[in-house]
Protein backbone atom coordinates (compact mmCIF):
# COMPACT_ATOMS: atom_id res chain seq x y z
CA UNK A 1 0.00 0.00 0.00
CA UNK A 2 1.60 3.20 -0.68
CA UNK A 3 1.88 6.14 1.70
CA UNK A 4 -0.84 8.76 1.67
CA UNK A 5 -0.05 11.89 -0.44
CA UNK A 6 1.79 14.58 0.52
CA UNK A 7 0.77 17.63 0.47
CA UNK A 8 2.27 20.85 -0.96
CA UNK A 9 1.87 24.21 -3.07
CA UNK A 10 4.47 25.50 -5.19
CA UNK A 11 4.15 29.14 -6.86
CA UNK A 12 5.82 28.82 -10.97
CA UNK A 13 8.26 31.30 -11.69
CA UNK A 14 7.12 30.40 -15.53
CA UNK A 15 11.17 29.53 -16.25
CA UNK A 16 10.77 25.70 -15.02
CA UNK A 17 11.36 26.35 -10.97
CA UNK A 18 8.89 27.38 -8.36
CA UNK A 19 8.40 28.55 -5.11
CA UNK A 20 6.85 26.53 -1.92
CA UNK A 21 4.40 27.75 -0.17
CA UNK A 22 2.38 27.25 2.86
CA UNK A 23 -0.69 26.03 2.53
CA UNK A 24 -1.79 27.38 5.78
CA UNK A 25 -1.28 31.01 4.55
CA UNK A 26 -4.22 33.03 3.90
CA UNK A 27 -5.70 33.30 0.79
CA UNK A 28 -2.77 31.04 -1.15
CA UNK A 29 -5.28 29.85 -3.44
CA UNK A 30 -5.36 33.22 -5.10
CA UNK A 31 -1.91 33.18 -5.91
CA UNK A 32 -1.10 33.34 -10.03
CA UNK A 33 0.44 30.72 -11.40
CA UNK A 34 0.63 27.92 -8.55
CA UNK A 35 -0.03 24.29 -7.88
CA UNK A 36 -1.74 23.08 -5.14
CA UNK A 37 -1.61 19.10 -4.73
CA UNK A 38 -3.92 17.82 -1.49
CA UNK A 39 -5.64 14.56 -0.40
CA UNK A 40 -9.28 14.84 -1.56
CA UNK A 41 -10.66 12.41 1.15
CA UNK A 42 -9.45 14.84 3.99
CA UNK A 43 -12.73 16.54 4.93
CA UNK A 44 -10.74 19.87 5.91
CA UNK A 45 -9.91 19.89 2.00
CA UNK A 46 -13.03 19.27 1.33
CA UNK A 47 -14.55 22.53 2.67
CA UNK A 48 -11.45 24.12 1.72
CA UNK A 49 -12.33 23.57 -1.91
CA UNK A 50 -15.76 25.10 -1.27
CA UNK A 51 -13.90 28.62 0.10
CA UNK A 52 -11.88 28.68 -3.38
CA UNK A 53 -14.91 29.62 -5.35
CA UNK A 54 -15.20 26.28 -7.38
CA UNK A 55 -18.56 25.76 -8.93
CA UNK A 56 -20.14 22.63 -7.61
CA UNK A 57 -19.73 20.09 -10.36
CA UNK A 58 -16.15 21.00 -10.16
CA UNK A 59 -15.95 19.86 -6.69
CA UNK A 60 -18.09 17.04 -6.85
CA UNK A 61 -15.78 15.00 -9.51
CA UNK A 62 -12.82 16.41 -7.61
CA UNK A 63 -13.79 14.66 -4.26
CA UNK A 64 -16.07 11.65 -6.26
CA UNK A 65 -14.87 8.16 -4.99
CA UNK A 66 -15.41 7.05 -8.36
CA UNK A 67 -11.87 7.49 -9.70
CA UNK A 68 -12.10 6.30 -13.62
CA UNK A 69 -10.35 8.18 -15.82
CA UNK A 70 -12.34 10.71 -17.47
CA UNK A 71 -12.74 14.32 -18.70
CA UNK A 72 -14.58 17.50 -18.97
CA UNK A 73 -14.46 20.79 -20.22
CA UNK A 74 -16.18 24.10 -17.91
CA UNK A 75 -16.41 27.39 -18.43
CA UNK A 76 -13.44 28.27 -16.54
CA UNK A 77 -10.95 25.46 -17.04
CA UNK A 78 -10.65 21.58 -17.54
CA UNK A 79 -11.66 18.50 -14.86
CA UNK A 80 -9.08 15.49 -15.63
CA UNK A 81 -9.14 12.39 -13.81
CA UNK A 82 -6.40 10.06 -14.91
CA UNK A 83 -4.83 7.10 -13.07
CA UNK A 84 -0.65 6.21 -12.77
CA UNK A 85 1.14 2.77 -11.36
CA UNK A 86 3.05 2.72 -9.27
CA UNK A 87 7.07 1.95 -9.59
CA UNK A 88 8.53 -0.15 -7.28
CA UNK A 89 8.91 -3.93 -7.76
CA UNK A 90 7.49 -4.58 -4.80
CA UNK A 91 4.18 -3.07 -5.29
CA UNK A 92 1.64 -4.37 -7.69
CA UNK A 93 1.49 -2.17 -10.94
CA UNK A 94 -2.27 -3.25 -11.46
CA UNK A 95 -3.14 -1.23 -8.17
CA UNK A 96 -3.17 1.84 -10.02
CA UNK A 97 -3.60 5.39 -8.18
CA UNK A 98 -6.10 7.85 -9.22
CA UNK A 99 -5.04 11.87 -9.63
CA UNK A 100 -7.74 14.31 -10.07
CA UNK A 101 -6.88 17.48 -11.96
CA UNK A 102 -8.54 20.99 -12.21
CA UNK A 103 -6.78 23.20 -14.55
CA UNK A 104 -7.37 26.77 -15.08
CA UNK A 105 -5.50 29.92 -16.38
CA UNK A 106 -3.65 30.76 -13.44
CA UNK A 107 -3.71 27.64 -11.12
CA UNK A 108 -3.77 23.57 -11.24
CA UNK A 109 -5.12 22.22 -8.43
CA UNK A 110 -4.57 17.89 -7.99
CA UNK A 111 -5.56 15.83 -5.51
CA UNK A 112 -4.80 12.12 -4.80
CA UNK A 113 -5.60 10.23 -1.86
CA UNK A 114 -2.48 8.44 -2.26
CA UNK A 115 1.56 8.82 -2.46
CA UNK A 116 1.59 9.17 -6.83
CA UNK A 117 5.55 8.51 -8.08
CA UNK A 118 4.61 11.02 -11.12
CA UNK A 119 3.53 13.77 -8.72
CA UNK A 120 7.33 13.52 -6.31
CA UNK A 121 9.20 13.46 -10.09
CA UNK A 122 7.36 16.64 -11.19
CA UNK A 123 7.36 18.20 -8.14
CA UNK A 124 11.12 17.50 -7.94
CA UNK A 125 11.73 19.08 -11.31
CA UNK A 126 10.14 22.26 -10.08
CA UNK A 127 12.98 22.28 -7.17
CA UNK A 128 16.18 21.67 -9.41
CA UNK A 129 14.10 24.54 -12.26
CA UNK A 130 13.43 22.20 -14.90
CA UNK A 131 9.98 21.87 -14.00
CA UNK A 132 6.92 22.70 -15.56
CA UNK A 133 6.25 26.88 -16.35
CA UNK A 134 2.64 27.16 -16.60
CA UNK A 135 -0.74 25.29 -15.00
CA UNK A 136 -1.65 23.82 -18.12
CA UNK A 137 2.30 22.76 -18.89
CA UNK A 138 2.22 21.44 -15.29
CA UNK A 139 -0.70 18.80 -16.39
CA UNK A 140 0.61 18.26 -19.90
CA UNK A 141 3.85 17.05 -17.75
CA UNK A 142 1.80 15.16 -15.50
CA UNK A 143 0.12 13.08 -18.08
CA UNK A 144 3.56 12.27 -19.89
CA UNK A 145 5.41 11.35 -16.41
CA UNK A 146 2.72 9.17 -15.94
CA UNK A 147 2.36 7.52 -19.23
CA UNK A 148 6.04 6.88 -19.17
CA UNK A 149 5.69 5.17 -16.17
CA UNK A 150 2.96 2.70 -17.27
CA UNK A 151 4.75 2.42 -20.74
CA UNK A 152 7.77 1.08 -18.34
CA UNK A 153 5.70 -1.38 -16.74
CA UNK A 154 4.29 -2.50 -19.77
CA UNK A 155 7.73 -3.73 -20.73
CA UNK A 156 8.35 -5.43 -17.56
CA UNK A 157 5.13 -7.14 -18.13
CA UNK A 158 5.74 -8.48 -21.82
CA UNK A 159 9.53 -9.37 -20.09
CA UNK A 160 7.76 -11.55 -17.58
CA UNK A 161 5.23 -13.02 -20.42
CA UNK A 162 8.70 -14.21 -22.15
CA UNK A 163 10.07 -15.31 -19.24
CA UNK A 164 7.38 -17.86 -18.42
CA UNK A 165 6.97 -18.86 -22.07
CA UNK A 166 10.39 -19.68 -21.91
CA UNK A 167 10.21 -21.68 -18.26
CA UNK A 168 6.92 -23.59 -20.12
CA UNK A 169 8.72 -24.63 -23.29
CA UNK A 170 11.65 -25.90 -20.90
CA UNK A 171 9.11 -27.78 -18.13
CA UNK A 172 8.76 -31.44 -19.24
CA UNK A 173 6.55 -31.86 -16.07
CA UNK A 174 3.18 -30.95 -14.97
CA UNK A 175 3.94 -30.89 -11.77
CA UNK A 176 5.85 -27.38 -12.25
CA UNK A 177 2.44 -25.77 -10.21
CA UNK A 178 4.14 -21.95 -9.71
CA UNK A 179 3.71 -21.63 -13.34
CA UNK A 180 0.30 -21.81 -13.02
CA UNK A 181 0.04 -19.00 -10.38
CA UNK A 182 2.39 -17.12 -12.48
CA UNK A 183 0.72 -16.79 -15.30
CA UNK A 184 -2.41 -16.42 -13.36
CA UNK A 185 -1.19 -13.66 -11.33
CA UNK A 186 0.45 -11.77 -14.99
CA UNK A 187 -2.95 -12.15 -16.51
CA UNK A 188 -4.45 -10.65 -13.00
CA UNK A 189 -2.34 -7.42 -13.73
CA UNK A 190 -2.92 -7.07 -17.51
CA UNK A 191 -6.84 -7.08 -16.80
CA UNK A 192 -6.09 -4.65 -14.06
CA UNK A 193 -4.03 -2.29 -16.14
CA UNK A 194 -6.15 -2.36 -19.23
CA UNK A 195 -9.46 -2.13 -17.43
CA UNK A 196 -8.51 1.81 -16.80
CA UNK A 197 -5.78 2.77 -19.70
CA UNK A 198 -8.36 2.34 -22.21
CA UNK A 199 -10.98 4.87 -21.38
CA UNK A 200 -7.47 7.15 -20.14
CA UNK A 201 -6.48 6.63 -23.90
CA UNK A 202 -9.99 7.59 -24.90
CA UNK A 203 -9.90 10.51 -22.64
CA UNK A 204 -6.50 11.74 -24.04
CA UNK A 205 -7.90 11.03 -27.35
CA UNK A 206 -10.66 13.67 -27.18
CA UNK A 207 -8.71 16.12 -25.27
CA UNK A 208 -5.35 16.01 -28.11
CA UNK A 209 -8.39 17.44 -30.67
CA UNK A 210 -10.67 19.98 -28.98
CA UNK A 211 -10.12 23.92 -29.16
CA UNK A 212 -9.73 24.93 -25.54
CA UNK A 213 -8.79 28.49 -24.33
CA UNK A 214 -6.14 26.80 -22.16
CA UNK A 215 -4.71 24.03 -24.68
CA UNK A 216 -1.93 25.49 -26.74
CA UNK A 217 -1.39 24.04 -30.63
CA UNK A 218 1.80 23.05 -28.36
CA UNK A 219 -0.20 21.06 -25.80
CA UNK A 220 -2.16 19.69 -28.34
CA UNK A 221 1.21 18.31 -29.87
CA UNK A 222 2.35 16.70 -26.46
CA UNK A 223 -0.73 15.43 -25.87
CA UNK A 224 -1.41 13.39 -29.29
CA UNK A 225 2.27 12.14 -28.19
CA UNK A 226 0.51 10.78 -24.90
CA UNK A 227 -2.15 9.38 -26.64
CA UNK A 228 0.63 8.00 -29.15
CA UNK A 229 2.13 6.18 -26.44
CA UNK A 230 -1.24 5.50 -23.97
CA UNK A 231 -2.60 3.34 -27.52
CA UNK A 232 0.67 1.60 -28.06
CA UNK A 233 0.37 0.71 -23.92
CA UNK A 234 -3.12 -1.13 -24.35
CA UNK A 235 -2.18 -2.68 -27.94
CA UNK A 236 0.99 -4.34 -26.00
CA UNK A 237 -1.34 -5.30 -23.42
CA UNK A 238 -3.44 -7.00 -25.38
CA UNK A 239 -0.48 -8.83 -26.60
CA UNK A 240 0.67 -9.66 -23.77
CA UNK A 241 -2.96 -11.04 -22.90
CA UNK A 242 -3.41 -13.18 -26.07
CA UNK A 243 0.47 -14.22 -25.67
CA UNK A 244 -0.26 -15.44 -22.01
CA UNK A 245 -3.26 -17.01 -23.04
CA UNK A 246 -1.30 -19.25 -25.74
CA UNK A 247 1.45 -19.68 -22.77
CA UNK A 248 -1.38 -20.92 -20.60
CA UNK A 249 -2.83 -23.37 -23.25
CA UNK A 250 0.80 -24.08 -23.88
CA UNK A 251 1.06 -25.46 -20.59
CA UNK A 252 -1.70 -27.31 -20.39
CA UNK A 253 -1.20 -29.47 -23.51
CA UNK A 254 2.21 -30.56 -21.87
CA UNK A 255 -0.29 -31.32 -18.75
CA UNK A 256 -2.43 -32.93 -20.87
CA UNK A 257 0.28 -34.86 -22.58
CA UNK A 258 2.17 -36.26 -19.75
CA UNK A 259 -0.86 -37.07 -18.11
CA UNK A 260 -2.34 -38.95 -20.81
CA UNK A 261 1.26 -40.66 -21.13
CA UNK A 262 1.18 -41.96 -17.73
CA UNK A 263 -2.00 -42.95 -17.63
CA UNK A 264 -1.53 -44.96 -20.94
CA UNK A 265 1.63 -46.67 -18.98
CA UNK A 266 -0.47 -47.60 -16.48
CA UNK A 267 -2.98 -49.25 -18.58
CA UNK A 268 -0.19 -51.36 -20.24
CA UNK A 269 1.02 -52.65 -16.95
CA UNK A 270 -2.35 -53.48 -16.19
CA UNK A 271 -2.97 -55.51 -19.25
CA UNK A 272 0.30 -57.20 -18.46
CA UNK A 273 -0.28 -58.47 -14.83
CA UNK A 274 -4.28 -59.39 -15.37
CA UNK A 275 -3.74 -62.91 -16.88
CA UNK A 276 -0.93 -63.19 -14.47
CA UNK A 277 -3.47 -61.71 -11.52
CA UNK A 278 -5.72 -64.30 -12.54
CA UNK A 279 -3.10 -67.40 -12.70
CA UNK A 280 -2.52 -66.98 -9.06
CA UNK A 281 -5.97 -66.23 -8.25
CA UNK A 282 -6.63 -69.71 -9.92
CA UNK A 283 -3.77 -71.30 -8.31
CA UNK A 284 -4.32 -69.68 -4.81
CA UNK A 285 -8.01 -71.54 -4.88
CA UNK A 286 -8.23 -74.07 -1.41
CA UNK A 287 -9.61 -76.79 -3.06
CA UNK A 288 -8.00 -80.43 -4.52
CA UNK A 289 -6.38 -80.87 -7.96
CA UNK A 290 -4.10 -77.65 -7.97
CA UNK A 291 -1.17 -78.30 -10.34
CA UNK A 292 2.16 -78.60 -9.46
CA UNK A 293 0.99 -78.33 -5.37
CA UNK A 294 2.91 -81.35 -4.03
CA UNK A 295 5.63 -80.62 -6.66
CA UNK A 296 9.08 -79.12 -4.95
CA UNK A 297 9.58 -77.53 -8.08
CA UNK A 298 5.83 -76.25 -8.50
CA UNK A 299 7.17 -72.15 -7.50
CA UNK A 300 9.86 -72.69 -10.31
CA UNK A 301 7.52 -73.91 -12.91
CA UNK A 302 4.61 -71.45 -12.64
CA UNK A 303 7.51 -68.54 -12.52
CA UNK A 304 8.67 -69.54 -15.41
CA UNK A 305 5.00 -69.58 -17.12
CA UNK A 306 4.40 -66.30 -15.90
CA UNK A 307 7.71 -65.09 -17.05
CA UNK A 308 6.91 -66.78 -20.56
CA UNK A 309 3.75 -64.99 -20.34
CA UNK A 310 4.93 -61.48 -19.73
CA UNK A 311 7.40 -62.15 -22.86
CA UNK A 312 4.55 -63.20 -25.06
CA UNK A 313 2.83 -60.20 -24.39
CA UNK A 314 5.93 -57.53 -24.48
CA UNK A 315 6.63 -59.07 -28.10
CA UNK A 316 2.83 -58.63 -29.12
CA UNK A 317 2.50 -55.24 -27.82
CA UNK A 318 5.45 -54.16 -29.83
CA UNK A 319 3.97 -55.59 -32.97
CA UNK A 320 0.93 -53.80 -32.69
CA UNK A 321 3.20 -50.65 -31.46
CA UNK A 322 1.54 -49.93 -28.40
CA UNK A 323 4.80 -48.92 -27.04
Amino acid sequence: MANITTEFCFALDGQGGGEKLDLEQENVFKRKNIWIHIDYKDQENQEWLEEMGLDETVIENLTDEDTSPRYFAHDNGLLVVMRGVKTHKKDDVDDMIAIHMWIEKNRILTLSHRSMPAVKMVSSKIKHGEGPISPIDCFVTLAETMTDSITKAIDKIDDEVDEIEEAVIKTDSFKDKHLRDDISDLRHKIVGLRRYLVPQRNIVKIMKNISHPLLSEDDSVRLRDVYMDLAKAVEDLDFARDHSTVTQEELDSKTNVNLNQTMYMMSIVMVIFTPLTFITGLLGANIGGIPFASNQMGFIFISLIMLIIVIFQIIVFKKMKWF
